[in-house]
């Protein structure tokens, strides 16, 4: 109905960005770990799907179509930060372990903080793939069409993001320091 009706009507527009702009919203937050860029993905996300929706063929779920979307946002915005961080001769690994020595002693930590430090402790892609299966909700067939890999490979990829979170996860509950 949108592609029938942009650029002169906007109420099945406006129907989508409803929809779906919280969930874009958290998928960018939990990839990115920034408000400020999130916000400005979730924008970006739906002015292309207001320039691009007349392209959107329904070969795969519009669902599936606009996490790509959100996807190779997020992937283009960490690698700029990743450049910046580059440039101006910031260490990441230091502003992790400053992230983890700034927050409150374990002991002290709601199950929400504990989650979010063992979040912010996994590798990239094993982030992405929680996010995209947990926050977006994305089946496994939609993840392996967004991230461009075979399901089986998805499935793996996503297994071994769990059980890596699982030891990083108990390490935490345990008041240990999770192992590299």
């Amino acid at each position: 109905m949108c592609q029938k009706e942009l650029p002169y009507k906007l109420d099945a527009y406006r129907e989508i960005v409803r929809r779906y702009e919280s969930i874009v919203y958290n998928t960018s937050v939990k990839m990115i770990g920034s408000i400020q860029d999130a916000e400005e993905i979730c924008q970006d996300t739906f002015l292309r799907v207001f320039h691009k929706l007349h392209q959107f063929e329904g070969r795969a779920a519009f669902k599936t179509w606009l996490f790509r979307i959100v996807y190779n946002f997020c992937l283009t915005r960490r690698k700029q930060l990743a450049k910046r961080r580059d440039r101006e001769g910031v260490n990441t690994d230091d502003l992790s372990e400053s992230l983890v020595a700034s927050e409150s002693p374990i002991d002290d930590m709601s199950l929400s903080e504990e989650l979010e430090k063992a979040m912010a402790l996994l590798s990239e892609d094993q982030r992405r793939m929680i996010v995209l299966k947990y926050v977006t909700g994305l089946s496994l067939q939609e993840i392996a069409e967004v991230s461009d890999l075979g399901l089986s490979a998805t499935k793996m990829r996503l297994y071994h993001a769990l059980e890596e979170f699982k030891r990083i996860y108990m390490a935490i509950r345990e008041g240990k320091e999770p192992e590299a």
